[in-house]
């Protein structure tokens, strides 16, 4: 195998690729990155067994085909460091071993068997639907926030995604939150199926989506989701997390002791402020917000540093009712954050100083934050 290919090029595509092999000491294979030279083109491919990644590379200058295996994580880091010449890449089949010149820069990198590189399951995929990698990204983005890291119900640390007759939905939740988003022009006809995808994964993936409307298909290969583009120039495969997500519907409050409308930038430097005093990593960090008619008090307490309190009074409500509860700093930052991006004010509506609070932006019906407050001492 030899092949003479551009070095920024490489080095984006191993950099993508290499998220999906293993990074703890375990099969070889499962660490290793597939790098396939063939016609015109250089295919590389890297797989944990939960997530595979597959990118295609094209035009390249391919002297003589092959495959080899090496180790994902040195490769993608020694490309990285390479000047921005051209970089050839041989097979020394002597000595088994790759040869990477770059310039005047000679590396020989020791090679696994390609054979312990496993199947991946993207040459057989029942497509499902597609959608613009901007939606989809954002669509991540808005609900990787309120999955759970670890739970001892694995349907937590996913995403499932719902496709009906009328919309394509995708809901998070660690069950102390809940983040619900839809979409009306995402339509599957005559489809009713869900799939909990694992968080971790669609971290990965939305790092690699495109900022625009180009098209990503979603499709089902055995017990795996894949995210692949219409060219099948990138590949994303995910193994499907097992299970039956709960009813989120259900959770979400209609009635509301009053809802109030907030200065989203007030807000959200207000917690950040909040967030700065340290705390005790054995206890959860909260706030109390205490809503009345004409303004809103933030208060937070350190017993290492002190206490602060913030008052907000750009702000709107639906009726005279007042309510005093506590929430979680971070969780409620996570969403004051990320809505303070698109809107000038954000809703709350609060339904009881322990009862689930609903946190949108007002002029946006498809997404929704519900946040459970916390009860202390």
């Amino acid at each position: 195998m030899e092949f003479s290919v551009n070095k920024n090029l490489l080095s984006q595509t191993a950099s993508i690729v290499q998220r999906a092999a293993a990074t703890r000491d375990t099969v070889p294979g499962l660490s290793g990155m597939l790098i396939t030279a063939e016609e015109d083109k250089l295919i590389l491919q890297a797989t944990d067994l939960d997530m595979g990644i597959k990118k295609i590379i094209q035009p390249v200058n391919v002297t003589h085909e092959g495959s080899v295996l090496v180790n994902a994580k040195y490769f993608t880091d020694l490309v990285r460091y390479l000047s921005d010449a051209e970089v050839t890449i041989s097979l020394d089949e002597t000595n088994n071993k790759l040869n990477v010149v770059n310039g005047l820069s000679s590396s020989f990198l020791n090679l696994y068997n390609p054979d312990d590189f496993p199947e991946m399951p993207l040459d057989k995929v029942t497509f499902i639907k597609s959608m613009p990698q901007s939606l989809l990204k954002n669509f991540i983005r808005k609900t990787v926030i309120a999955a759970a890291v670890t739970h001892f119900k694995p349907v937590f640390t996913g995403i499932l995604f719902d496709f009906s007759d009328d919309f394509f939905t995708m809901v998070a939740s660690d069950t102390h939150r809940l983040a619900i988003i839809k979409s009306d022009q995402i339509r599957s006809e005559n489809m009713n199926k869900q799939y909990i995808i694992p968080v971790r994964i669609l971290n990965d993936i939305a790092r690699i989506l495109e900022d625009n409307d180009s098209e990503i298909n979603i499709g089902l290969a055995d017990n795996h989701i894949v995210f692949y583009t219409p060219e099948m120039d990138l590949s994303c495969s995910s193994r499907l997390i097992e299970g039956q997500y709960p009813n989120y519907v259900q959770v979400i409050p209609s009635n509301f002791v009053n809802t109030f409308l907030i200065d989203s930038e007030r807000l959200t430097q207000s917690l950040e402020r909040a967030a700065l005093l340290p705390f005790d990593p054995k206890l959860i960090q909260y706030v109390k917000m205490s809503f009345t008619p004409d303004e809103l008090v933030i208060s937070a307490y350190s017993e290492k540093m002190g206490e602060m309190t913030e008052i907000i009074t750009d702000l709107e409500c639906q009726n005279e009712s007042s309510v005093e509860l506590n929430f979680n700093t971070r969780y409620l930052l996570d969403v004051v954050k990320l809505l303070n991006s698109e809107s000038k004010n954000i809703q709350i509506g609060l339904s009881g100083p322990l009862s689930p609070a609903v946190i949108k932006n007002p002029s946006d019906e498809n997404y929704t934050y519900v946040l459970v407050p916390l009860r202390t001492g």
